[in-house]
């Protein structure tokens, strides 16, 4: 029969600087020491007499949970050999007194000693089993992030854009392959060479001071630019940057995605350059189109034929919107190639506005509409261009309002501004629609097609 440890022992070992459970040789918990008690969270009456694997069992919520297994076949070999016996790090949660049913997560490297009697049998076994929850936990989090990182590298070189990373201070800590092959340069070269260097001049002002706004706001930022290639040559790009912010809204890092755009742009100023040329062209035929049309119209106006002198009136209305559909087409080419003109004049806006209602009331449509108010407010600009717009936003609002619906425009005068505003009764733009409807032939995606105002 074994001899248990004494009083003072048990006293002692309660009170060392070591996480110790005391055990009995048929595996029943003796005392355990005040830095076990604190690990497992339990107190001594709690586990004191019980069997150890009674006091913590196995966490029921883990399929594969091993701990019971595992520590039983540790303090096995300690009772068959009487030697010592270490461990691998073993996870083994305990039970969670403050919230019954739960277990705590914990990690241990347990190391079962026994102590002898004179005569060489086990009088208890000292489970020295230091905490290693943390240090475990830490490790895990650090392969799990580098593994995502492993697999974010990758997918960032397979993807045809040029992504980056780069600190908060602007300090760029990675280039995807994309950017490598683009600059041929090594990493350490581009991050020493500095991309900003890559950027076209005359764009760089304005891409510092859009950064610059993102970085205040949060928010991405986009941006088409030119970056040189190995060649030395300037090629367009669509450049993103965007913020990842921390649980406090702090920028944390930004993300960069790069993707060229020059085959777009060359192929946009391919339709620019067909529309220009096309519009040219048929500037011709319809100015001699409206020529001969005015003369007919001379020539009959004593004609008794109602018909012919109505059909000819609405020929003239008709060839007059083509010719105003040409000339909008012609100021988009111009106005993409840098080479519209600006014939600024002074005149009424009013005088303005009214003409332009006229003109949308003769071509047949049934809403009213009403001029609020302008005065005497006289404007300095293109007579014809603000014509094409205020004509363009009530055609938008005679198109996509009910028929026979009221439309009301308001014109004031502000410092150094003249404001003029439309009201109708129509479907209306979401918010996120208003801030595209000045992109060329831009339209709202709803059960009805709302032009965008280019």
């Amino acid at each position: 029969m074994s001899i248990g440890p004494s009083a003072e022992t048990l006293k002692a070992l309660e009170s060392a600087p070591n996480i110790y459970l005391v055990l009995s040789p048929d595996l029943y918990i003796l005392t355990a020491s005040d830095l076990y008690l604190e690990a497992t969270e339990t107190t001594r009456e709690a586990i004191g007499g019980k069997h150890i694997f009674e006091a913590f069992p196995d966490n029921p919520e883990l399929p594969d949970a091993d701990g019971v297994q595992n520590i039983n076949a540790s303090l096995q070999e300690v009772l068959r050999t009487g030697k010592p016996h270490k461990m691998h790090i073993q996870r083994y949660d305990v039970p969670d007194t403050q919230h019954p049913g739960r277990f705590i997560t914990r990690y241990w490297d347990p190391r079962h000693t026994p102590v002898l009697t004179e005569n060489g049998e086990i009088s208890y076994i000292i489970q020295l089993a230091n905490n290693v929850t943390e240090q475990v936990l830490a490790d895990k989090i650090r392969q799990t992030l580098e593994l995502s990182e492993r697999h974010f590298r990758l997918l960032a070189d397979l993807v045809p854009a040029k992504i980056s990373n780069a600190k908060p201070s602007g300090e760029v800590t990675y280039f995807n392959q994309q950017w490598l092959d683009y600059s041929q340069l090594s990493f350490e070269e581009l991050r020493d060479f500095g991309y900003h260097q890559m950027m076209h001049p005359e764009e760089i002002p304005e891409f510092t001071e859009r950064l610059d706004s993102a970085a205040r706001a949060g928010k991405p930022m986009e941006m088409e630019m030119r970056f040189r290639n190995a060649a030395g040559e300037f090629r367009w790009h669509l450049n993103i940057a965007a913020p990842v912010l921390d649980e406090n809204g702090e920028i944390t890092m930004w993300v960069g995605s790069t993707t060229e755009i020059q085959r777009l742009k060359e192929d946009d100023q391919r339709k620019t350059d067909f529309i220009g040329m096309v519009s040219h062209e048929l500037k011709t035929p319809l100015t001699s189109l409206t020529a001969m049309l005015q003369l007919l119209e001379n020539r009959l106006k004593k004609s008794k034929d109602g018909f012919v002198t109505d059909a000819l009136a609405k020929a003239n209305q008709q060839v007059k919107k083509m010719s105003q559909m040409i000339s909008g087409f012609l100021n988009i080419a111009r106005l993409e190639s840098g080479k519209i003109q600006i014939d600024r004049q002074s005149f009424l806006i009013g005088d303005l506005i009214r003409e332009v209602i006229e003109e949308i009331s003769l071509a047949g449509t049934t809403h009213i509409i009403e001029l609020q108010s302008c005065g005497k407010a006289v404007l300095y600009a293109d007579l014809h261009k603000i014509g094409s717009v205020l004509s363009n936003l009530l055609g938008n609002a005679v198109k996509y309002s009910p028929k026979g619906s009221k439309i009301l425009v308001n014109c004031k005068s502000l410092d150094y501004e003249i404001m003029v505003s439309i009201a109708d009764e129509g479907i209306g733009l979401r918010l996120e629609d208003c801030e595209r409807i000045f992109e060329r032939f831009y339209r709202v995606k709803t059960h009805s097609n709302i032009a965008g105002l280019v």
